[in-house]
């Protein structure tokens, strides 16, 4: 992002985003913006260990990746907005932001799957429980910079605390590996692709 705003036009530096976030300036809301990020990322945790005996093992990172840019870029990338007509140059701004989903994707998948193989110290040790600890920003934060944090993200933080306490004590491993499971999982996700994908295009055609 610093890379669009410094080749875009220095006249945007103040200017309100999309997301409601003032260029060039680091603020309160920025704060918000981190803590927001932080929520999305811990879900996004708990999503892909819901999904991950769904995709081949060895092209876990790759797949997560593909359905971030597709899945992640359709919320992103919006045509009619500033960050898509204003930034400069507008192919490296759609880019960027379809990149930013597709790498969170490799890096979660990637970061799992060391921390979830077999014999791995992490399962071996009490530090699975112990990383529940990196769920306490996702209600703190919010309080921290003076504001009251809506339920929906109390509960998506209690969400993502069962998710990591049940898949640690196996339980969604045996429901979700079931053979029936795993092709409705793939079904869904490839559906969830595909519609993804349509829309993406369409947005990123209206932009250009």
């Amino acid at each position: 992002m610093l890379v669009l705003r410094l080749t875009s036009n220095p006249l945007l530096h103040g200017a309100t985003t999309d997301d409601g976030f003032t260029i060039g300036i680091v603020s309160a809301s920025t704060l918000f913006l981190l803590v927001l990020t932080t929520i999305v990322g811990a879900t996004v945790g708990a999503g892909y260990l819901l999904v991950r005996t769904w995709l081949p093992e060895h092209l876990r990172p790759w797949v997560a990746g593909i359905l971030g840019a597709l899945v992640g870029g359709a919320r992103i990338v919006r045509p009619g907005g500033i960050d898509f007509t204003l930034l400069d140059p507008l192919p490296l701004a759609v880019a960027m932001f379809i990149a930013i989903p597709a790498g969170v994707g490799i890096a979660t998948s990637l970061l799992a799957e060391r921390f979830l193989r077999d014999g791995s110290t992490f399962q071996r040790s009490r530090a699975a429980l112990a990383s529940l600890v990196l769920l306490v920003p996702v209600v703190t934060l919010p309080v921290s910079v003076g504001m009251q944090a809506p339920p929906v993200l109390l509960a998506e933080a209690a969400i993502v605390a069962l998710v990591a306490l049940a898949y640690r004590r196996g339980q969604l491993a045996r429901v979700w590996s079931s053979v029936p499971v795993v092709w409705l999982g793939r079904a869904a996700l490839a559906a969830a692709a595909v519609t993804s994908s349509v829309e993406l295009a369409r947005d990123v055609n209206a932009i250009f």
